[in-house]
């Protein structure tokens, strides 16, 4: 989300000017419950988004108006209410928004904690704002326990173990609010095969700022014009097993070779890692009778229940693009810890 907007940001030209609006808490039903941002530049567009409607429209227009006389303030948005002509929030619950000016040390911040987000397996940022107008705010990326000091020991405690459970976790202390955001770099889709169904998974898939790999050997296929956007990676295939041992856990596999030998030594790869997600594009008929191989072959019928096959939520797809969505709905799904 961040490394979205910096990029974009820096893409601009270097005189413009931004307003940074982050959702720091929320309650009940609100359009995003996933601590977004956006920014808000000096004419009136938008990168990013915190969950559109008037809620929005409403800070939008309140930060474009804060560009001339930057500050720091916290907004408060109700939208419990129950007139559907009135011009309030109908979603059912509350939230927060902090709008500050995106200066060149808090670019500088995000910046740096982007780049330690790649070295640290837990990293998260605190966020202490006090007051709402003008609010203060003081920002400190945790990467140990240690780093959490406060002179109170039950608040100290809390924001620990929030650290300690890596959740992004919004709680009020006293007249303070804090907020410790989690930071981590989101897992890779390793797509093999650089097909039809590749290359438009591959593009969905960036657009939702998965970082993504794509493996196959043919170079006519394999080219920055059709994977602009994914790391390209030529290979023999088959594929041998330590040429892909070191993928992690949390990452993602989506199997679209164009051989079906080629799909089961990636399926038993793939099972051995394990990964945390792996589809195969295949009709049901193939599936059965490639996972009657693995089991005949050692595999467990609790190993082979894991694997997503035929991939991708059923939206009676035809055309790739709608093949490509099914499948991107189903990773989705899972990176947001949905059962499908």
């Amino acid at each position: 989300m961040i490394k979205s907007l910096l990029n974009q940001w820096k893409s601009l030209r270097d005189d413009r000017s931004a307003m940074l609006c982050s959702v720091v808490q929320w309650k009940g039903s609100v359009p995003r419950k996933d601590y977004p941002m956006m920014l808000v530049l000096d004419d009136g567009s938008l990168l990013g988004t915190i969950g559109g409607g008037s809620m929005e429209l409403k800070i939008s227009r309140a930060a474009l108006k804060m560009i001339s006389k930057p500050s720091s303030t916290l907004f408060d948005f109700d939208m419990t209410g129950n007139d559907v002509d009135a011009d309030v929030g109908l979603c059912g619950g509350t939230l927060k928004v902090l709008v500050e000016p995106f200066s060149l040390d808090l670019e500088a911040f995000y910046g740096d904690m982007l780049m330690q987000s790649a070295r640290n397996q837990k990293l998260m940022v605190k966020l202490h704002i006090s007051g709402d107008s003008p609010a203060q705010v003081d920002r400190q990326i945790v990467t140990s326990r240690q780093d959490i000091q406060e002179t109170e020991t039950e608040l100290e405690e809390r924001l620990r173990s929030t650290f300690e459970n890596q959740l992004t976790r919004s709680l009020v202390h006293g007249d303070s609010l804090y907020l410790m955001w989690q930071v981590f770099s989101p897992p890779m889709l390793h797509i093999f095969g650089a097909g039809h169904v590749g290359q438009a998974v591959a593009q969905l898939a960036h657009f939702n700022e998965l970082q993504v790999k794509v493996y196959d050997d043919r170079t006519e296929l394999i080219t920055p014009e059709r994977f602009p956007f994914a790391e390209r990676l030529q290979t023999e295939f088959p594929i041998n097993r330590e040429a892909i041992s070191h993928i992690p856990k949390r990452d993602f596999f989506l199997i679209a070779s164009r051989e079906h030998k080629h799909d089961r030594q990636l399926l038993s790869h793939a099972l051995d890692i394990p990964a945390h997600y792996i589809g195969l594009v295949s009709s049901a008929r193939k599936w059965k009778l490639l996972s009657d191989n693995l089991h005949s072959s050692g595999f467990s019928l609790e190993a082979l229940a894991k694997v997503h096959a035929p991939v991708g939520i059923d939206i009676d797809a035809q055309t790739v693009p709608e093949i490509a969505i099914s499948i991107l709905s189903e990773i989705i799904s899972v990176y947001r810890g949905k059962s499908v």
